[in-house]
C-alpha cells in the first residue's frame, strides 16, 4: 500500500508538472497570436498616419511656385525568353516664378532652355526602373516625388499626427537607402516583457528615402486583451491543482488515520490487558477457599478488583465521550461540592509505581466550592496526576495548587518536574491519539487519549486548558473553569 501511495504521489506531481507547462505553452501561445493581430493593427493604423501625412503635404503645397515637366519612356526587353518592362523618368523641377504662365509650348521651352543653357532654376532629375512589375507604382512612386518637392518631409509634422492618433514613438529618424525601397517594411520583436516594432515607409521612393519609426508596445495593451483567458486559465489551474493537492492530502490523511488505528487497537489491547490480567488473578484468589479465609488478602483482592474495574471503566468512558462531535453532547450532572476533596481523593487512588518515590503537595489558601460535573472534573484531575506521574523520574514533585479570580472562575494547575515538553509536541498534545516519538521510543505507555480527554471536559464546561513546559524542566497544566452559572 505504501508503494502505491508513493506512486500515486509522483504521478501527481508530474501531472501537475506537466499541467503548468502545457498552461505556460498554451499562454504563450495565445499571447503571441494575440501579439500578432496587435501588431497588424498597429501597422495599419501607422500606414493610415503616412497616407494622411503625404495626403496633408500635397494639399498644403508649401512651396505653390513649383512646376513639374515630366518626359518617361518605356522600353520592352523581349529577348531570351523574358519580358521585362523599363521605364525611365526625366523629372523638371522648375521655379514658376521665373518662367512665365504656362501654355501649350510651356514644356518645349522648358526643355530647350535647359538643354541649352541649363539656367537656374531649373533642376533636372533622372530616374530608371528596371524589371517594374506594376506601372501603376511607378507613377505612385513619381506622385511621391513631387509631393516631397513641392512640401518637404518633416519630422516634426509627423511626431505630432502620431500623438494625434495616441501613438508615441522611442524614436523617428530619415535614412538614404542606396536603393529604391517601394513598399513599406515592418520588424516585430516579440519580447515577453518589452514587446516593440520597427517601421520602415519610403516617402521618397526614386530618391531612396525613408523614416525609420521605433515603437515601444509595452505588455499593458497585450494584457488587456488577453485578461478574460488569463483569469479563466488561472482560475482552472487553481481548481486543478487544488484537487490534486487536496487528493494528496486526503490520501495522506487517511494513511495517517490507518496508522493511527492500527497503533490505537494495539495500545488498546496492551493497556486493556493488564486489568484483565489482574482481575483474572483476583478471581482465581477468590476460588481458594483458604485464601480467603485472611480477611487482610480478601480485603486487598477486593480492593484492587475495584481499582481495575475502575480503570476499565475509566477507559470505556474516555472512549465513549471522546466519540462525541461536539461538546455540547455530552452530559453534564453539575453540582455545588468541594475541590479540595475532590483532590485529596484523586490523590489517594492515585498508583504510583514502586520504582518512583514522587512527592505531591497541594497549594491553596482556602478550600473552594466548585459547581461542575464531579465525576469529570474528578477524570480531569485524575488524568493530569496519572499523567505527571508517568513522565516523572525516579524521584518525582508534583504541586497541585487551585484558587478563585475575583471574577469567579476557579483555576487549578498541576506542576510536574519530568521530563517536559518539547514546543513542537505542544502543538498537537490534545489532538486525539497523538503521542509524541520520544514517549514512544522510550516505550511510556498509553493510548494517547488522556489529554485530549480533557480537554474535551473542561471545554463541555466551557473552561480552558494550557500548557507550560520546557524540555528538561517538567510541564505544568492550568485549567480555568467560569463559575459564572453558581454566581
Amino acid at each position: 500500500m505504501e508503494k502505491k501511495i508513493k506512486i500515486l504521489h509522483v504521478c501527481t506531481i508530474i501531472a501537475i508538472i506537466v499541467f503548468c507547462i502545457t498552461q505556460c505553452w498554451w499562454l504563450y501561445t495565445r499571447y503571441d497570436y494575440i501579439w500578432q493581430n496587435y501588431n497588424e493593427e498597429l501597422y495599419q493604423s501607422i500606414l493610415g498616419i503616412m497616407q494622411e501625412d503625404f495626403e496633408n503635404r500635397r494639399i498644403s503645397g508649401e512651396r505653390k511656385n513649383i512646376d513639374f515637366v515630366t518626359e518617361s519612356s518605356i522600353k520592352v526587353d523581349n529577348t531570351k525568353m523574358q519580358y521585362t518592362i523599363n521605364l525611365f523618368f526625366d523629372v523638371y523641377v522648375i521655379d514658376g516664378s521665373k518662367y512665365g504662365d504656362k501654355d501649350s509650348t510651356y514644356s518645349d521651352r522648358i526643355l530647350n532652355l535647359y538643354e541649352k543653357y541649363k539656367p537656374e532654376g531649373i533642376k533636372k532629375y533622372e530616374f530608371s526602373i528596371r524589371n517594374c512589375e506594376n506601372e501603376r507604382e511607378a507613377y505612385v512612386g513619381l506622385e511621391r516625388f513631387q509631393v516631397d518637392e513641392i512640401c518637404p518631409f518633416s519630422i516634426k509634422r509627423l511626431e505630432d499626427l502620431l500623438k494625434k492618433y495616441g501613438l508615441k514613438t522611442t524614436s523617428i529618424t530619415t535614412e538614404k537607402m542606396d536603393s529604391m525601397v517601394w513598399k513599406p517594411k515592418q520588424f516585430s520583436h516579440l519580447n515577453i516583457l518589452k514587446p516593440n516594432m520597427t517601421v520602415i515607409y519610403p516617402y521618397d521612393i526614386f530618391e531612396g528615402e525613408v523614416v525609420r519609426m521605433n515603437f515601444d508596445i509595452g505588455m499593458s495593451p497585450i494584457m488587456k486583451r488577453m485578461s478574460g483567458t488569463m483569469v479563466l486559465s488561472l482560475f482552472i489551474s487553481i481548481m486543478l491543482i487544488s484537487c490534486l493537492v487536496f487528493q494528496i492530502k486526503t490520501i495522506r490523511s487517511q494513511r495517517k488515520i490507518e496508522v493511527l488505528r492500527k497503533d490505537f487497537i494495539q495500545t488498546m489491547v496492551h493497556e486493556l490487558k493488564r486489568p484483565i490480567y489482574t482481575l483474572k488473578m483476583c478471581v482465581s484468589f477468590m476460588r481458594n477457599d483458604i485464601l480467603m479465609a485472611d480477611s487482610q488478602s480478601r480485603a486487598e483482592v477486593i480492593s484492587d478488583s475495584y481499582n481495575e474495574l475502575d480503570n476499565l471503566s475509566s477507559y470505556f468512558s474516555k472512549l465513549r465521550d471522546l466519540t462525541f462531535d461536539d461538546i455540547t453532547e455530552i452530559p453534564l450532572n453539575k453540582s455545588s461540592f468541594s475541590l479540595g476533596e475532590v483532590i485529596n481523593d484523586c490523590v489517594k487512588k492515585l498508583n504510583i509505581p514502586g520504582t518512583k518515590k514522587i512527592e505531591i503537595k497541594i497549594i491553596s489558601e482556602r478550600d473552594i466550592v466548585l459547581y461542575a460535573d464531579r465525576m469529570h472534573i474528578t477524570n480531569i484531575i485524575s488524568n493530569l496526576l496519572e499523567n505527571a506521574v508517568k513522565y516523572s523520574a525516579e524521584n518525582g514533585l508534583i504541586k497541585i495548587s487551585y484558587g478563585q479570580s475575583k471574577k469567579g472562575s476557579v483555576t487549578i494547575s498541576i506542576k510536574d518536574n519530568g521530563c517536559g515538553i518539547s514546543k513542537y509536541d505542544q502543538k498537537f498534545i490534545f489532538d486525539k491519539f497523538y503521542r509524541s516519538r520520544e514517549v514512544i521510543d522510550n516505550h511510556i505507555p498509553g493510548m494517547g487519549l488522556g489529554l485530549a480527554y480533557v480537554e474535551l471536559l473542561v471545554k463541555a464546561h466551557d473552561g480552558k486548558v494550557s500548557v507550560n513546559s520546557e524540555e528538561g524542566k517538567g510541564a505544568e497544566f492550568t485549567i480555568t473553569l467560569p463559575q459564572d452559572e453558581f454566581i
